[in-house]
Formats: structure tokens, sequence, C-alpha cells
């Protein structure tokens, strides 16, 4: 019966990307809201210097502009695909020329409302990326003043925080890209009934 369950969810995250992302996503905006520090992870945390948590600080920064990077390429391949659906007019007049039967065209008139959702809501997603989740948390100069055990646990949290968004924006694009994916199989079961010479 397991198997079964496991099954369905499988297909339901397949055909609706959004589920895990909105489960996640509630967990690590948790985790940015009440932040932990990398060294309480750490068995002995004072043999970390503060050069290496700048080191991962840089990183996690780092990372962030190349998921940003990911997110605008993201963007211009849903523009180029929206291209594509709004010429699906002729697509369709030439499945509803084709086919006779209304159960055919209306499949195919779904199908490309899908497409067509399925990329509106992988642009939003790359918006996300770009717009609400660009922050970054740094580190205060107050923790600069306040000595070395200070800095190090402001370190230490804002490099779990960034590390955390940064896992937000992977979620954005990772599902983002399934959107795309779901959109071009959408397109291409209406290419391929358009083409079937019937």
């Amino acid at each position: 019966m397991s198997k079964v369950l496991d099954a369905i969810n499988k297909c339901l995250v397949l055909v609706i990307p959004f589920i895990e992302y909105y489960k996640a996503d509630k967990i690590l905006r948790k985790k940015i809201e009440n932040p932990q520090s990398i060294l309480d992870d750490v068995d002995n945390p004072n043999a970390i210097s503060i050069d290496i948590l700048k080191g991962q600080y840089a990183d996690a920064i780092y990372a962030k502009d190349k998921l940003e990077d990911k997110a605008k390429t993201n963007l211009i391949g849903i523009t180029i695909a929206i291209t594509l659906i709004t010429g699906a007019s002729g697509i369709l007049s030439t499945v509803y020329e084709n086919y006779t039967h209304p159960i055919i065209s209306g499949i195919v008139f779904v199908l490309l409302i899908l497409a067509t959702m399925y990329m509106i809501a992988a642009g939003i997603l790359s918006f996300k990326v770009l717009v609400d989740e660009n922050r970054i948390h740094t580190v205060s100069l107050n923790s600069f003043a306040a000595g070395e055990t200070a800095l190090r646990e402001d370190y230490g949290e804002c490099i779990s925080q960034n590390r955390n968004r940064n896992l937000i924006r992977n979620n954005c694009n990772y599902t983002s890209y399934s959107c795309i994916r779901n959109a071009l199989a959408c397109l291409f079961v209406v290419l391929f009934l358009s083409a079937i010479p019937y």
C-alpha cells in the first residue's frame, strides 16, 4: 500500500511541482527566522578561524550570484517558449481540421492552456529568485567591535541564513525548470497530434 501511495505522490509532484516547493520553503523560512550558527554542529568550533568563516561567507554569496544567473537564463527560455505558445492558434486550427472528434480538439486545447500556465508559473518563480529572494544576511559592524567571539557567532549565523536562502533560490529554480519541462511535454503532445497524417 505504501508503494502505491509513493507512486501517486511522485506522479502528483511530477504534474504539480509546487507541492514539494511549498513544503521545503516553509521549513527553510523557519530556519532563516530562527537562525542557528553553523558552528553549533561543529565539535570544536574554536579551532575554526575567522578566515575560514570569511571564506564560507564569501562562498554563500558566490552561490547566490550563480543561482540568480540561472534564473536569468531561465527567463530567456521562457520568453522564447511563450512566443511559441502565442503561435498556437495555427496548431489549433490544424488539429480542428484533422480531427472532427471534439474530445481530441478539447484535449489539445487543454494541453495548450496547461503549457501556457506552466510557462507563466516558471516565469513567476524565476522573477521571485531575482526580486523577492534578492537578499543577503551581512555581518554587523557591531560584531567587529564586540570581539572575536561575537564576530564568530555573527559569521556563523549569517552563513547559515545565506545558505538557507540559497536553498530557497535553488528550489525556485528547480521548480521553474520542472514547469518548463511539463510545458514542453504538453507542447510535444500537441505538435505530435497536429503532425499525424490522419
